[in-house]
């Protein structure tokens, strides 16, 4: 009974972290109907800059946080001017594309001054003991992650259901020309969805980056699973990012240990693949409806 609940609380850790993924990569499907592929870089690169603050400024954990969620967010905002404005209008395929060349050269930017070495990153609570319940061990790290992936999930649901920005960032997803002539600033929308998908990228970088390590390519991996975990809760549902991320954590975990480690590195695929074939709108997803 000792092991299932070691790799339950693990699981749940790790899968919040993949949720924290999912919610960036909602977020901006939900209002631009493009999957950003350069998500991952945005969460190594928020971390890369907890750690600078940490390291080189001297920053408490909670000012490097915070200020690495501020510098990400005025990031996504400014990716979103250059990069996206002057094609939003065009076919989500090329969106999409331009989304990876995103991710090529963020990694090229944070590899100038970084190189491909690998860093260590602080803990927060770095004398602060486990805390055993029983036989089920947890570490405050592990409940900071979930906690705040699931205050992260409650704010956001709430935002898109009861604010006015929110309900004009789901029209905006719903029918992008509809949504302008209505009136509805869309490069306003466009802008605050990337600011706040990259704000919660840096969270998540900022949260893994103690246990992953750090370096320029750590963002593929947790791309890969906020993908997965995307899929399996759906697409368009804030809340189903946060159930996909941690069943992906916990089916990560238990397939580890239960079959072979070697799964792990293959569990996401094999998700996408069978949400694909037997239900493609995931578990929080809507089947498209069509007036006709």
């Amino acid at each position: 009974m000792e092991i299932p609940l070691l790799l339950t609380a693990s699981g749940l850790a790790n899968g919040a972290l993949y949720a924290l993924v999912a919610l960036g990569l909602v977020l901006v499907y939900k209002t631009q109907d493009v999957v950003q592929f350069g998500h991952g870089e945005v969460l190594m690169i928020g971390a890369f800059i907890g750690y600078s603050l940490l390291n080189y400024l001297g920053l408490p954990y909670p000012a490097a946080m915070l200020a690495a969620v501020l510098a990400c967010g005025i990031m996504g905002f400014v990716l979103e001017r250059i990069a996206f404005r002057p094609i939003a209008y065009h076919h989500h395929i090329t969106l999409a594309m331009v989304t990876v060349g995103l991710s090529f050269a963020l990694k090229g930017i944070a590899r100038i001054p970084f190189g491909a070495d690998i860093y260590t990153f602080p803990r927060l609570f770095p004398d602060t003991p486990t805390i055993v319940w029983g036989k089920l061990i947890v570490t405050p790290q592990h409940l900071v992650t979930i906690g705040v992936a699931l205050a992260l999930t409650i704010g956001l649901f709430v935002f898109f259901r009861s604010t006015t920005m929110g309900k004009q960032m789901r029209a905006t997803q719903q029918n992008l020309t509809g949504a302008s002539i209505i009136g509805i600033n869309t490069g306003l929308i466009f802008s605050g969805t990337w600011a706040l998908a990259c704000a919660i990228g840096a969270v998540a970088g900022v949260l893994a980056a103690p246990d992953a390590l750090l370096y320029p390519d750590m963002g593929a991996r947790f791309l890969l699973k906020g993908f997965a975990a995307a899929v399996l809760g759906g697409f368009e549902s804030v809340p189903g990012a946060i159930v996909g991320g941690l069943l992906i954590g916990l089916i990560d975990n238990f397939a580890g240990f239960y079959i072979d480690t070697a799964f792990q590195e293959i569990s996401a695929y094999c998700i996408i693949i069978l949400v694909l074939f037997v239900w493609p709108y995931g578990l929080f997803g809507r089947r498209p409806t069509h007036r006709v």
